[in-house]
């Protein structure tokens, strides 16, 4: 399977914007996001994926990852459409799955466009052409490409919606454990995957319980304070110490 990663860790930027969807009726919300960005005047390339689609948006030249995300997050909620993450557990994942990356990080990948998937040995085509090889890059060459001043001028005032910040918690003090109870580490029951200027991410032990975090990188764990971490995807402590074995003591009631 071709892969790619969205962002040049030297300039913040890339050359594209995917649009993941594999929940139900993901396909209708792709459609709905597809047609709302064309009243922008910005083409979309619809994807056929395993499960669900994948929407591409090509750029005229890079573009800062942080723009490209508040731009999609923000026309996605406010269409209603899910997006992952933010207390949801499904919805549509973004790529750049990240505003930053620091030197070395790679950050997420995603199948490339007319890539062949691993696990199906198939070749997934664009909907709005032939499916050979030729008729579909003709079709993604003749897109029109969306370019900085026109993102600038889609997002004026906007910002990353909250729900979807990254969590800055207090600086780490340790606390003395008891012999009953010792202090739970998280990092010394999860792999991490990687980092980027704040977080460890890894997979979620709850996501991955019940078949989710194909990515691997719902939890972030904070660098600084790892006592402090969150799965995006909104699986609660509770919920990822019990998937650890691992489940939060409760003094009892005296």
């Amino acid at each position: 399977m071709q892969s790619l990663y969205a962002i040049n860790p030297e300039t913040q930027r890339s050359k594209w914007v995917a649009i993941d969807a594999d929940f139900d009726g993901s396909l209708e919300s792709l459609f709905q996001l597809q047609w709302e960005l064309k009243q922008d005047g910005v083409d979309a390339a619809l994807e056929q994926s395993r499960r669900g689609g994948h929407l591409w948006i090509f750029g005229a030249e890079p573009l800062l990852a942080s723009e490209c995300r508040i731009y999609v997050y923000n026309l996605a909620l406010r269409l209603g459409i899910p997006v992952k993450g933010g207390g949801l557990k499904e919805g549509i994942e973004v790529f750049p799955r990240q505003d930053r990356l620091e030197d070395g990080e790679l950050g997420n990948a995603i199948r490339a466009p007319i890539g062949v998937h691993r696990k199906t040995n198939r070749r997934y085509w664009f909907y709005e052409a032939e499916p050979t090889p030729e008729a579909q890059l003709a079709y993604l060459d003749g897109l029109k490409k969306l370019n900085e001043s026109e993102l600038r001028t889609f997002i004026e005032g906007m910002s990353l919606p909250e729900a979807y910040r990254p969590v800055v918690a207090a600086p780490y003090i340790s606390t003395v454990s008891s012999t009953q109870y010792p202090e739970f580490r998280i990092l010394d029951y999860v792999r991490t995957t990687h980092k980027d200027s704040r977080n460890w991410w890894a997979k979620c032990p709850s996501c991955a319980g019940v078949g989710r975090d194909r990515s691997g990188d719902n939890l972030a764990i904070q660098i600084k304070n790892p006592r402090f971490y969150k799965c995006w995807a909104g699986c609660t402590k509770e919920e990822i110490r019990a998937a650890l074995g691992q489940p939060i003591h409760t003094r009892a009631a005296v």
